[in-house]
């Protein structure tokens, strides 16, 4: 099945790393749940387990996956399992300021629709071969995995980590989901044409020397993209667009606008304009209702209990 991955770029390159590939697994000795335990484990749910089935699995049909199970992960990654006080807290982050936004915004129903019916945690980092860091895969609109969750600060969470290894990942793959159920104008794909680089979107090439650098923001922006990775390929740049929208007041929107000079601002605005448009007249959804409450909702994290559940009732 295509996986769609979204990144982070890294400072330094990661080498040596390896991946395992589900033969002769040790299951008394594996971080991996066997059939078995798999069993056992629906047999002797916790409070956390209740808490999930209430808020994602019953309304919603989504099974929210903490543990470690081999059949879900990635075998070419070195992957560990998420931390459970860690993915307590994001799961209620991620009903907080991700779904009941869209919640508010358009309906329960909208995402009873078409969001991904699992939603998978790993605690550690994936990387590439190239050193770039996976932030989530989404695979084929039915699964989304997000990484790193085990960097989570549950007692004091910040607004800035969690967008960047969260928020903008979940609304990244989430508008994927929906440019491929109504696919969006595409004179969009050629406003950029010619300047998308595929795997190379991590990579700035000094013209002089030809000496290669990580491609920075303020490269990207004034080339006309919003991130270095929407210089990809032009259904990453769509979804980029309305991830980096939604996450960001507009003071961040108007310095970059302001630090991609003319040329720079001009394309960013017009492909905007498209995903501003195809947001409202699809699907319904205006960006700045939806950012509105989305900065308003992160603003309230740190009121939320993050802590277990103590019984089976909403909290």
């Amino acid at each position: 099945m295509k996986k769609i991955y979204t990144y982070l770029l890294l400072a330094v390159g990661v080498a040596g790393l390896s991946g395992c590939n589900g033969d002769d697994i040790d299951y008394d000795n594996s971080i991996f749940f066997n059939e078995a335990e798999i069993a056992n484990e629906a047999a002797s749910k916790n409070s956390f387990d209740y808490w999930l089935e209430d808020n994602y699995l019953t309304p919603y049909n989504i099974d929210f996956k903490y543990r470690m199970e081999y059949n879900e992960s990635d075998m070419e990654k070195n992957l560990v399992p998420a931390d459970f006080d860690k993915a307590v807290a994001l799961a209620k982050i991620i009903k907080h300021v991700w779904m009941d936004a869209y919640n508010e915004v358009i309906g329960a129903e909208f995402l009873r629709t078409y969001v991904p019916r699992t939603f998978h945690l790993v605690g550690s980092p994936a990387y590439e071969s190239s050193g770039t860091m996976v932030l989530g895969t989404a695979e084929g609109g039915k699964k989304i995995t997000l990484y790193n969750v085990n960097d989570l600060d549950a007692q004091n969470p910040d607004i800035n980590m969690l967008n960047e290894y969260y928020f903008k990942t979940m609304h990244h793959e989430f508008a994927h989901i929906l440019h491929q159920t109504r696919n969006y104008d595409p004179s969009f794909d050629l406003i950029s044409e010619g300047k998308y680089i595929g795997s190379n979107w991590y990579i700035w090439t000094d013209p002089e020397t030809g000496d290669n650098y990580l491609r920075s923001d303020l490269q990207a922006w004034q080339d006309g993209f919003v991130t270095p990775y929407a210089m990809s390929e032009p259904r990453e740049d769509f979804v980029e667009n309305i991830a980096m929208y939604v996450t960001n007041d507009q003071a961040y929107w108007d310095n970059m606008l302001a630090q991609a000079g003319e040329a720079g601002a001009e394309e960013i605005n017009r492909k905007f304009n498209i995903v501003y448009n195809y947001m409202r007249d699809t699907w319904n959804i205006d960006l700045n209702d939806l950012r509105r409450v989305v900065l308003r909702r992160q603003t309230e994290i740190l009121s939320l209990d993050l802590t277990v559940p103590e019984d089976n009732t909403n909290n």
